[in-house]
């Protein structure tokens, strides 16, 4: 079964961030994913760099070009929806993230057109009652047809969510202009790089709101 790993890079709430950038990436083979993390932290190991995790702000220039390379190598599809905020803010919702998530699945559905597929998505809320109400908003705004299962995980236990962390880093450098290096090491693999702005993120929210039986406020505020 098809495999999606998701997880963004930027902050809704914070207007200093122009960009966000939720990235998805399909495997089909975890093995390959699980010897990307392990040769990694053999690197590190062998060079004694301590690192709590391999995210895409917590590593060096040298160890995110061999992760990202892995990534290349093992030839998994990135899927990325770039947010475009203009300068405002976005509440940090269940609601919220759920309409972004939501809006990449569809777009990854569309791709594989596959039946069925897993979710793997990091941890963005921790408290069990927001997963339980982004799982309900998520459901009402994915494509019918798509059956899926859907995981919430720290990734100090499932590392395996950072190959999302690390592609949507790399992809948000490009815009906040910082460096173009790492996003063109992963571009050939990209397959959807979807731009979307807050006003039409907003539209799309109220127009979808008047068909949902889901009772819920205006998601974006």
């Amino acid at each position: 079964m098809l495999t999606v790993f998701i997880d963004e890079s930027g902050t809704l709430p914070d207007p200093k961030d122009r960009f966000i950038v939720l990235c998805g990436v399909g495997i089909k083979k975890i093995k390959e994913a699980e010897n990307i993390i392990s040769r990694t932290l053999t690197s590190l190991r062998r060079r004694k760099t301590k690192v709590q995790e391999i995210k895409f702000y917590s590593t060096g220039q040298k160890t995110k070009r061999q992760f990202l390379s892995g990534i290349v190598l093992a030839n998994f599809e990135i899927f990325a929806l770039v947010v475009d905020k203009k300068g405002r803010k976005i509440a940090d919702t269940p609601e919220n993230f759920a309409l972004l998530v939501a809006d990449l699945v569809n777009e990854i559905n569309l791709w594989y057109k596959v039946e069925k597929v897993n979710l793997i998505v990091d941890k963005h809320f921790h408290r069990k009652i927001d997963q339980t109400r982004f799982n309900q908003v998520l459901n009402v705004r994915i494509n019918k047809s798509l059956k899926y299962q859907i995981r919430h995980v720290d990734s100090r236990q499932n590392p395996l969510v950072n190959i999302a962390d690390m592609s949507a880093g790399a992809i948000l450098w490009k815009y906040s202009g910082k460096d173009l290096e790492f996003y063109n090491l992963i571009k050939e693999n990209i397959i959807i790089e979807k731009i979307i702005s807050r006003p039409e993120i907003k539209r799309k929210s109220i127009n979808q709101n008047k068909n949902l039986s889901l009772r819920s406020r205006t998601l974006i505020r």
